[in-house]
């Protein structure tokens, strides 16, 4: 049976802050990098920079899914937390792994460009492991 956590330290409430705030950081930066990549001439448009060719953003819909995950995940309740949480780990990973498939890693950038992108990528892989810890913490607590 899934239900609420009974107690959670003081602990899971600064790992949901900090998820938190690493998925808040990856959404600023997203938006920022469609920018970057419309004034650098990357792609046409904003919206173009936010879709299956971004080289220094998330596609929107990645976007969208990890703003929903994280709100799943920061959730009291198991039945919730630990599917989202799952998933949000998941996430990460898939955005560092789609780089090798849709070109993003071998895209002609300047040195500026390719640090923006490896810090992008950076926080992907550094919120699936706030959301990794965040599932094991899950998986340990007390149901009622």
């Amino acid at each position: 049976m899934s239900g609420p956590i009974t107690a959670e330290p003081d602990g899971g409430r600064v790992l949901n802050t900090a998820l938190l705030a690493g998925v808040g950081s990856l959404l600023a930066m997203d938006v920022a990098g469609a920018f970057l990549s419309v004034s650098a001439g990357l792609n046409p448009t904003v919206l173009d920079a936010l879709g299956p060719q971004a080289r220094l953003s998330a596609p929107i819909t990645m976007m969208i899914a990890m703003t929903v995950l994280v709100a799943g995940a920061t959730r009291r309740r198991r039945a919730v937390a630990v599917p989202a949480a799952a998933l949000l780990a998941v996430a990460g990973v898939l955005a560092f792994v789609s780089g090798f498939f849709d070109g993003g890693y071998a895209a002609d950038l300047t040195a500026g460009q390719r640090v923006y992108q490896i810090a992008l990528v950076s926080g992907h892989l550094g919120v699936s492991v706030l959301a990794s810890f965040r599932l094991a913490r899950l998986l340990r607590a007390k149901r009622p």
